[in-house]
């Protein structure tokens, strides 16, 4: 079983080792050095005096808090047998959300609250698009796009005219206040911010509640074949509405981390393509919670690494992009391989 697992594994990593050597040729970089810096700005090493391994960890560990987040927004769906889109336009609900509860006064636990709000905005997004396909079965993955262009612009009109900052000219929102903020893991170290703990233990906990509970197994169940979880007596429609609103409310704490945690506030041009992110990241994880603890860190310091080798040489930064292609590609055609051999 080991063995059947790792050889895929290692044949993976050289089909992307190839990829991307042959992509730094491409582009006229030294191949050699090329892997150097992009060793360093994953991992920090080998260590220079211009960039030391915090430097690398607290990109790494930043975009690994999203990308986990929202890849389990998306593998929680998936394991239900629904494929949100979606995750984006949640995320961007659940960000305005903790934006504008973050400014209230007087709030107690106000981090907290501002957080389950953000949750709570996520999983209302993702309520529309569930009942749609639930009671009129349209397809999901139209609605979740959909609702994605809706959260963008409607985001944009509350910033720019409702929420914005009067003390700034900019479109965004007056800073949260300080009891909303999340606190640094390690301010002498590392400026990554609790948002990581609580990425951790929700994978641990969605792991634990999906393969231990009965709740998690007619979920699974009715992600595998919905029609013989219903002759088995599963209300499949109920767990499919839970598993999108849990999936919204995923996504949506992502955004709500990302305000508390680092941001502060809500802007035009919020980061929300780790929404998008999160699908790669559910999908090399093969929708489990835990192992998307290890893709989520695979992908942050694949992201980090490139960056750092476009910054230090100009070579394209897309060349992330098409990595993580690679790597869905090869992903799927692994799994179409081992279902082929099972049936």
């Amino acid at each position: 079983m080991f063995r059947a697992r790792l050889l895929p594994a290692l044949l993976g990593a050289a089909i992307v080792l190839t990829v991307l050597t042959v992509l730094v040729a491409a582009a006229g970089k030294p191949v050699g050095k090329s892997f150097l810096i992009i060793l360093q700005g994953a991992i920090g090493y080998p260590r220079t005096e211009a960039f030391s391994p915090a430097d690398a960890w607290d990109a790494v560990l930043h975009d690994m808090t999203l990308l986990v987040l929202t890849g389990l927004s998306v593998a929680i769906a998936l394991q239900a047998g629904l494929f949100n889109i979606g995750a984006a336009g949640q995320l961007l609900a659940g960000a305005l959300a903790a934006a504008w509860v973050g400014t209230l006064q007087g709030v107690p636990m106000h981090s907290l609250v501002a957080l389950l709000g953000g949750m709570a905005a996520g999983a209302l997004w993702a309520l529309v698009p569930v009942w749609l396909k639930v009671r009129r079965g349209a397809h999901e993955v139209i609605s979740t796009i959909m609702f994605n262009y809706i959260a963008l612009y409607l985001t944009h009109w509350l910033v720019t005219e409702r929420l914005k900052d009067p003390a700034s000219d900019a479109p965004q929102t007056v800073a949260i206040a300080e009891a909303a903020r999340l606190p640094l893991l390690r301010d002498d170290l590392l400026q990554a911010s609790w948002g990581l703990g609580i990425a951790v233990l929700v994978a641990l906990a969605l792991w634990l509640v999906l393969y231990r509970t009965v709740w998690g197994y007619e979920v699974r169940a009715t992600g595998a074949n919905r029609d013989a979880a219903d002759a088995a007596g599963v209300p499949t429609a109920r767990r499919m509405v839970e598993a999108m609103l849990l999936s919204g409310a995923l996504a949506g704490l992502a955004g709500a981390v990302e305000v508390c945690g680092t941001q502060y506030r809500f802007f035009e041009g919020f980061p929300s393509e780790y929404g998008f992110d999160g699908i790669a990241v559910a999908l090399l994880a093969g929708n489990h919670p835990a192992l998307t603890l290890v893709s989520g860190w695979l992908m942050s310091a694949l992201r980090s690494g490139t960056y750092h080798l476009h910054a230090e040489t100009g070579a394209p930064k897309e060349i992330a992009t098409v990595l993580q292609a690679v790597l869905i590609l090869y992903v799927a055609a692994v799994y179409l391989r081992r279902r082929r051999i099972e049936t």
